[in-house]
């Protein structure tokens, strides 16, 4: 098992991070490089999504149907 530890610089903050490939992978540093931006293309969608609405207090939801809070 071949550990490739890496980090990026983000308006966020540093993101660190790791990549576990088997000893023969046979993926090219380019193909290493874009798994790496992958993976900080996604934490920092993550980062940015907006947040989730809290629930509306005077209602509850139970398999799609809305009910007034009793």
């Amino acid at each position: 098992m071949v550990k490739i530890d890496f980090h990026f610089d983000t308006p966020h903050g540093v993101f660190r991070d790791a990549l576990h490939l088997p000893d023969d992978h046979g993926f090219t540093e380019a193909e290493i490089q874009a798994m790496k931006e992958q993976r900080r293309d996604n934490w920092i969608a993550v980062v940015n999504a907006p947040p989730t609405p809290e629930p509306d207090p005077e209602y509850i939801e139970i398999d799609g149907v809305r009910y007034v809070r009793a």
